[in-house]
């Protein structure tokens, strides 16, 4: 039986308010429900309290990104059309958000966002297939946005505008073609072919230092019984800007192993004998036959949500 003690949206709330989180805030969040604890009432109880908190002047957004399919396509794929339908591969917190009566999707085919809120449908209508795939936390930036992270590094990825800033300084990344069908402002059915780079989990993690120092980090405490903190997405987007300009492989983690950082982008130092060798060492076999599959396409091919 479990007998951990119950989080309730109340406790949520003035966990979210003693952080710093206010009303009109327009809020990011990255979460981890199974950090938080026995949340009474799952992923809804955690947005009704967010939203409570921000207030109806308050907007809130999450990832809400729907997979991909690896050409070339197969007739069942073919078929398959991007929509709101389709679920998200974003954790409980985004898949509860999509149902909302109130929430808006962006009409980006491939890297949705949902939100909530006084500027939820314009950001949503803005994120269009023509646009970045993470432009809606770009925008959010600008517009004085917070990102909030309910758990720690080792269960909740980044800060919100990593992505944002691989974009701005064009960092290029050698993948096999991944994509899906959608239908376009005429009515017409076209492939979307996703056409950006992704980072390594793990080396997010050296920005933190950067963070802290810039003051980017506007408040850490716990919400429920998770690690959380809220930090000022204009600051965050342009200190990794800044760094990456300076050295891109700043966000390369030091696992030897590690396929995405040491042989995928046009950066890497390429180590292939090395990064196959360690993988067999490691009995990482699926890993090392990824890593003489790049070697022999010069391609990486990601994994299947990426």
């Amino acid at each position: 039986m479990n007998m951990a003690k119950e989080v309730t949206k109340d406790q949520i709330v003035n966990d979210l308010r003693n952080l710093g989180l206010k009303r009109g805030d327009l809020v990011n969040v990255k979460a981890s429900l199974s950090s938080m604890g026995r949340v009474k009432g799952g992923a809804k109880t955690v947005i009704d309290a967010i939203l409570e908190v921000i207030g109806e002047e308050g907007t809130l957004v999450s990832e809400a990104f729907i997979a991909t399919f690896l050409f070339p396509l197969t007739k069942k794929q073919k078929s398959i059309v991007s929509s709101d339908a389709l679920p998200t591969y974003a954790g409980a917190v985004a898949a509860t958000m999509t149902k909302y009566p109130n929430s808006f999707r962006s009409l980006h085919p491939v890297q949705k966002f949902v939100a909530i809120g006084a500027k939820a449908k314009e950001l949503m209508l803005n994120h269009t297939p023509d646009t970045y795939a993470y432009d809606p936390l770009r925008v959010m930036a600008e517009e004085k946005g917070l990102n909030l992270r309910i758990g720690g590094i080792d269960k909740v990825v980044g800060v919100g505008t990593t992505h944002v800033a691989i974009g701005l300084t064009r960092l290029r990344q050698k993948r096999f073609k991944r994509g899906i069908y959608y239908i376009d402002a005429n009515g017409k059915k076209k492939l979307f072919v996703s056409n950006w780079a992704s980072g390594c989990d793990e080396g997010f993690n050296n920005l933190f230092p950067f963070y802290r120092k810039a003051n980017a980090i506007v408040a850490e405490g716990k919400v429920g019984e998770a690690e959380s903190m809220i930090t000022d997405m204009k600051k965050t987007l342009d200190i990794e800007v800044s760094e990456l300009k300076k050295n891109p492989r700043f966000f390369m983690c030091n696992d030897p192993s590690c396929i995405h950082c040491r042989l995928t982008w046009e950066f890497s130092e390429k180590t292939y004998l090395k990064t196959i060798y360690t993988n067999l060492l490691k009995g990482r076999f699926k890993k090392a036959a990824f890593s003489i599959l790049t070697v022999m396409f010069g391609t990486y091919l990601p994994p299947k949500n990426a």
